[in-house]
Formats: C-alpha cells, sequence, structure tokens
C-alpha cells in the first residue's frame, strides 16, 4: 500500500466518519425536537385535565348532596312514623273519651 493509497483510505474513512457524526446528530435533534413537541403536548394536556377537574367538582359534591338527601328522608320517614302513632294514639284517646262521656 502506497502512501497515496493511505492518504485516500485516511480521507475515505474520515468521509463516512463525518456522515455517522452528521446522521447522528441529525437523529439527537430529530429526538430532542420530538421530546420538546411531547412536553408542550404534556403541558397542554395537564391544563385541559386541570379544566375537566374543575369543570366536574360539582358532580362529586353531587355525591354528598345525594347522601344528605338520603339522611333528610330516613329522618322524615322516622317523623312520619312517629307522627302516624301519635295520630292513632290522639285518635284512640279521643275515642275512648267520647265513649266514657256519651
Amino acid at each position: 500500500m502506497t502512501d497515496g493509497d493511505l492518504w485516500r483510505a485516511w480521507w475515505l474513512w474520515m468521509a463516512v466518519a463525518v456522515v455517522v457524526i452528521v446522521i447522528a446528530a441529525a437523529l439527537l435533534i430529530a429526538i430532542w425536537l420530538t421530546a420538546r413537541s411531547i412536553l408542550a403536548h404534556a403541558r397542554r394536556a395537564l391544563a385541559a385535565a386541570e379544566k375537566i377537574r374543575e369543570s366536574t367538582m360539582p358532580i362529586w359534591a353531587l355525591e354528598t348532596t345525594n347522601e344528605v338527601a338520603g339522611q333528610l328522608l330516613e329522618t322524615v320517614q322516622s317523623i312520619e312514623t312517629k307522627g302516624g302513632k301519635l295520630v292513632e294514639a290522639l285518635e284512640s284517646h279521643a275515642d275512648a273519651s267520647g265513649a266514657a262521656h256519651g
């Protein structure tokens, strides 16, 4: 192998190395740009998720409202039951008093 052949081989491998470096740099830049794009999309998605969470808070409050309404219903039913027994007791007392006086 002559000196000229060595120089040509050296320049050929240098050219190959430059091409590999340029391709690797291009791929790294593409990855970096893609990562930035993903980050931007993730930030927008997070902002949208926060808006959705804020918008659906009343739905979660409905669960509490339903629990309170259920408790109110139980209380009213209890009052109704006790009121009915009181009415029956008063009516039977009135009937008994009326029968005793009449």
